[in-house]
């Protein structure tokens, strides 16, 4: 008999533990402050605890940003010292007086150098220029990554597109391309992860009738809650 979803807690973090499919081991931390740790079937409770008490500092750090975020939305001014989402953090940009230009990206900081630091629609070109090639340098990663864990599912796509989509996370061909948003670079892997097992399946059931998310629910048992999650994002 498969396992359901547990809530367990070690010392100041509580967390869910999903199980699927999957290969490997994964923790996320949803913007509500919520932990999901995603296994295996059959992973045992102190591999669980193990991996946990490993990745400690690094729940607590995101868990507690999230926490002191104010969900008031902001406009952006592409200001230095502002802060924009990378990867599910919030980074500061940090903005430059440079000849040549350039955009860096590191754990909590984004470095772009311009010749006019104050040239707001070049500075935002710029950064989205930038997110546009971490996406295309990260998401076959990580698409690889989530074709792995779902190897028993014999997924087979045909190809990998990334491009900007304002109104679409992601897209499924009937010829079995998958298209990703480059805007999904903002967020943490949880949703990217889940953004594309959702086009894996429309491999299988191109609509979203009852198969459709039985075999999601099977592939990816926490996908109510990351879609809420991934509703509170606006593009």
């Amino acid at each position: 008999m498969l396992q359901d979803q547990k809530i367990r807690k070690i010392e100041d973090i509580e967390f869910k533990v999903t199980y699927s499919r999957r290969k490997s081991i994964g923790i996320s931390v949803l913007p509500d402050s919520s932990v999901i740790v995603r296994v295996p079937y059959y992973t045992s409770f102190k591999t669980i605890n193990r991996i946990v008490n490993e990745k400690y500092s690094w729940v607590l750090k995101h868990r507690d940003n999230y926490r002191k975020l104010d969900n008031i939305p902001i406009k952006t001014s592409y200001i230095s010292g502002e802060t924009h989402l990378f990867r599910g953090n919030q980074s500061v940009l940090k903005i430059e007086k440079s000849g040549k230009s350039y955009i860096r990206f590191y754990d909590n900081t984004i470095e772009l150098g311009i010749e006019k630091t104050d040239d707001t629609p070049i500075i935002r070109r710029l950064l989205y220029k930038g997110y546009k090639t971490e996406a295309l340098k990260y998401f076959p990663e990580l698409f690889n990554k989530v074709l792995r864990d779902n190897e028993n599912q014999m997924f087979k796509p045909t190809g990998l597109v990334i491009r900007t989509m304002k109104r679409r996370w992601g897209s499924c061909s009937n010829k079995g391309v998958i298209t990703l948003s480059t805007e999904l670079i903002k967020l943490s892997d949880l949703y990217i992860e889940y953004v594309i097992t959702h086009e894996l399946c429309h491999l299988k059931h191109h609509n979203h009738g009852p198969q459709f998310y039985k075999l999601l629910s099977e592939v990816f048992p926490e996908w109510k809650t990351v879609r809420k999650e991934l509703r509170k994002y606006i593009q």
